[in-house]
């Protein structure tokens, strides 16, 4: 089975490298019998993070690089996914807070029917290390998507999923944002179209690691989201 790992970065020098090395050592152990593509998708980094993806690129056969000028996670994920076709489309974070060994089951959700594949550091089975106001604020997104759509999903913006063809071909166009709603619309888009969408669970770590600055601003973005939810609202 193909499968494609798009890899959405923005001046991310300091993990890019290791990061990459971590993904390609856990698709040689866990997904061994597939033919994998990992893009990196770079969206508009400024730092060493291009010199870095190329070089990865020139020398690991299973690694593209992608650059791309305009930001946007979505972007970047949406763009990877196009440009290496497949069976299974994944994307991870970069930090890869979610741990890799989750990787076979996001992917045989896939290959058993599933039109997404989503970690949820909600599911019964899930450990997880995170901050006291990352929780809050999951939590509460959490009730927002409920309460506005009906999602059956308990975490949806997770940075760790999986789409089928079909999803990518059907879906994915429809998706307007193109940053960090990007999850969140995909899901709910996909779940009002009938695809079925499987939550596995994950281990996951939120840690800091020497060099590297988040991207995120949890009231900033919390904010971004309310407002991108309403607008999804109104189309559907």
């Amino acid at each position: 089975m193909r499968i494609t790992i798009a890899l959405p970065v923005l001046n991310e020098e300091a993990v890019l490298l290791d990061s990459v090395e971590r993904v390609l050592e856990a698709v040689r152990s866990l997904l061994p019998s597939d033919i994998v593509t990992v893009v990196v998708a770079d969206n508009g980094s400024s730092d060493r993070t291009a010199e870095i993806g190329q070089q990865l690129a020139n020398t690991k056969p299973m690694v593209h690089y992608l650059r791309l000028e305009e930001r946007g996670k979505g972007l970047a994920v949406f763009a990877a996914w196009n440009q290496v076709p497949a069976d299974v489309y994944v994307f991870t974070d970069i930090d890869l807070a979610a741990d890799l060994s989750a990787l076979p089951d996001l992917v045989n959700a896939i290959r058993g029917g599933a039109g997404l594949s989503v970690g949820s550091r909600f599911h019964p089975a899930s450990t997880v290390e995170r901050s006291a106001g990352r929780q809050f604020y999951s939590l509460g997104y959490r009730n927002l998507l409920k309460a506005t759509f009906g999602t059956s999903v308990s975490d949806v913006p997770c940075g760790l999923k999986a789409a089928s063809a079909s999803v990518v071909a059907e879906i994915v166009p429809q998706v307007r944002d193109r940053g960090w709603f990007f999850d969140t619309e995909l899901v709910v888009r996909s779940e009002r179209a009938g695809f079925e969408v499987h939550e596995i669970p994950v281990r996951w770590c939120e840690t800091t690691i020497p060099g590297r600055v988040s991207k995120v601003n949890a009231p900033k973005l919390a904010a971004e989201y309310f407002r991108q939810v309403l607008r999804l609202k109104r189309e559907l």
